[in-house]
């Protein structure tokens, strides 16, 4: 099995701009997942957006970052498909890749990103590393972002995701640190294969002063010559195109 590796970072807070510089400096791929608006923090502006769109992925984000499981129908497509039309005006590009607000899904969300077009959607669905059965049901291998054990297989449990679950006690160790936990998981992508894929919040980097923490995990993975560096959607697409070829 091939290995992979792919970064997304969530809600196009200003400190992106920095994520993007490291990025850049390292040579690594990455998705940012860009929402319109956000009641909770500031967002970049369009012309930053476009900006990043030359070097990174764009993803969809939703138009105001508000969890798709509260709402109706009618409000949850007007998000979803909003979000994408927005995005492809602004950067007269397809944008395939998509990721819940919140980590919050349901069958209802699952179905009209569906509809609207992407390729795939990303979870919160942490100690994944596989490729899933649902494209609009993404995995990620590790959050940047410290969580204590129990916080980690509670959430597991909560969300059904029983294999993260076996996965965090088994693969991980029950590791609290995420970069630790993340550099656990490029190895076991790159004897195993599969993806490691990180996922965080610059703003959350920055409330906590994790920039050298980010580097060093970010050289690391410059180093790993046997993974291949790829976005979200080239892997939503990658996946989508392996269903085809089987007459899924």
């Amino acid at each position: 099995m091939s290995s992979y590796v792919t970064i997304s970072v969530d809600d196009g807070h200003p400190t992106d701009l920095r994520m993007a510089q490291l990025l850049d400096k390292y040579g690594l791929k990455a998705t940012f997942y860009i929402p319109a608006n956000n009641p909770e923090r500031e967002v970049i502006a369009e012309k930053e957006v476009r900006e990043l769109s030359c070097r990174f992925e764009i993803g969809g984000h939703t138009i105001s970052h508000l969890s798709l499981t509260t709402m109706n129908e009618q409000r949850a497509w007007s998000e979803i498909d909003g979000c994408k039309k927005w995005l492809e005006d602004l950067l007269s590009s397809a944008v395939p890749s998509f990721c819940y607000p919140q980590g919050k899904f349901n069958k209802q969300s699952e179905r009209l990103v569906a509809k609207a077009g992407f390729a795939g959607a990303r979870t919160c669905l942490f100690n994944l590393s596989d490729f899933p059965n649902n494209p609009f049901l993404w995995g990620v291998s590790t959050h940047a972002y410290s969580h204590p054990a129990h916080i980690q297989v509670r959430h597991a449990l909560l969300e059904g995701n029983f294999r993260g679950a076996w996965n965090y006690t088994t693969r991980y160790k029950r590791v609290t640190n995420w970069a630790s936990h993340f550099l656990l998981s490029l190895d076991h992508v790159q004897k195993q294969g599969g993806i490691a894929h990180l996922f965080l919040h610059s703003w959350e980097i920055d409330q906590l002063n994790d920039w050298e923490e980010v580097e060093s995990v970010f050289a690391n993975i410059s180093k790993a010559s046997t993974v291949k560096r790829v976005t979200n959607g080239e892997l939503f697409k990658m996946r989508n195109s392996i269903d085809k070829q089987r007459g899924a």
